[in-house]
């Protein structure tokens, strides 16, 4: 459960003025000042509005304590780039489906913020399989938001909705059977991959081309879980999940997996993947 006697995300921040070279302060800018280091941490325009990673978190376990769904869960939060981002979770452990025999997915919610602007604040319902814990991404619009730092924002009612997603989650379990009767062959996974996370751009040809190396490591994976999963839909969901999760051994593994995240949802809501 929630420790709320010590955490790393929590930590003060101001609005500042930036200045130029003169110490004169320039119109319509402003940065985010982490004041226990005096670190900058992103500069804005006049209409950001910084909110802290502490709302963030307490606004998520707020949400689950008042909404009573689980009796057992368990957060995690990670402080990234000495406090720009931060990415966290909460696994509940008795919210579990079962799309097969023995390969079970728990109910979990993810949420994103950073002070930098690379990533937006944001918050997902999604499942955990647990055959080999990759999380495993639900695409779906009811279970993701996602906003721009600005007078607008609601922290609360994004986690709310969120915490809603669960009665979507649950509902899942008969998508994911489906998935396990369609047919997916290792050339409409290559011709998926190619169309969609795989695909590549040139800007000084304007033509797409296919990412090589990306698409060798995708067809890896795809050959690992079809052949314990079977050649499926359900594996192809979780080769990308699992492409998605192992990120260790690239220069910015945090990075990486809220990339290939959006790129997952946005291949997953493409008429490739109604055709795969």
């Amino acid at each position: 459960m929630f420790d709320t006697t010590y955490n790393d995300w929590d930590f003060p921040i101001e609005m500042q003025p930036v200045f130029d070279t003169n110490g004169n302060a320039i119109d319509g800018h402003q940065c985010v000042m982490r004041t226990d280091t005096n670190d900058v941490l992103g500069v804005h325009g006049s209409r950001y509005k910084a909110v802290s990673h502490d709302d963030v978190v307490n606004s998520i376990i707020d949400g689950v304590r008042q909404a009573n769904l689980s009796s057992d869960w368990k957060e995690d939060v990670q402080v990234f780039e000495n406090g720009k981002k931060i990415r966290g979770h909460i696994l509940f452990n008795d919210l579990t489906i079962e799309p097969s025999v023995g390969d079970y997915t728990k109910f979990k919610i993810d949420f994103f913020n950073s002070y930098d602007a690379s990533w937006s604040f944001s918050q997902q319902a999604s499942g955990l399989r647990l055959w080999c814990s990759n999380g495993c991404t639900t695409p779906d619009a009811v279970a993701r938001s996602r906003y721009k730092h600005t007078s607008s924002i609601n922290v609360e009612g994004s986690a709310n909705k969120m915490i809603n997603g669960v009665q979507h989650f649950m509902s899942r379990k008969e998508v994911w059977q489906s998935w396990k009767q369609t047919t997916v062959t290792d050339n409409m996974a290559e011709t998926f991959f190619k169309r969609t996370v795989a695909k590549g751009f040139t800007r000084q040809q304007q033509v797409t081309k296919t990412n090589e190396r990306q698409l060798e490591n995708l067809l890896g994976i795809w050959g690992n879980e079809s052949g314990s999963l079977g050649q499926n839909k359900w594996a192809l969901y979780n080769c990308l999940t699992y492409w998605a999760t192992h990120t260790n051994d690239l220069r910015s593994p945090h990075t990486a997996s809220y990339n290939r995240e959006a790129a997952i949802a946005n291949a997953m809501k493409s008429k490739e993947w109604e055709f795969v």
